[in-house]
């Protein structure tokens, strides 16, 4: 059993979110953040969980502290499972 359900994709949802309002492309997050741009890319797509330094690496890249990205992507979870029990 999954004790994160819909972490995957509230993560994919945040960095998405985040990386179109700082009106950057996925090359160029990559490129300021020093995360392959292939590996950004899949975990944006939802197909990979991200380790703790790409969450440090990816805040710095977007101007704002581990903790605020963290907090962004817990927000996005619950709202997931607020919706998900909706239905």
């Amino acid at each position: 059993m999954d004790d994160y359900p819909f972490l995957i994709e509230a993560i994919a949802t945040t960095l998405e979110r985040l990386r179109t309002d700082a009106g950057l492309s996925k090359r160029k997050l990559a490129a300021m953040s020093g995360i392959d741009r292939v590996y950004l890319l899949q975990v944006e797509q939802g197909k990979y969980r991200p380790t703790i330094n790409f969450f440090f690496l990816l805040a710095k890249a977007l101007g704002i502290s581990a903790t605020d990205l963290v907090n962004e992507v817990e927000r996005t979870q619950r709202a997931l499972c607020l919706e998900d029990q909706k239905k």
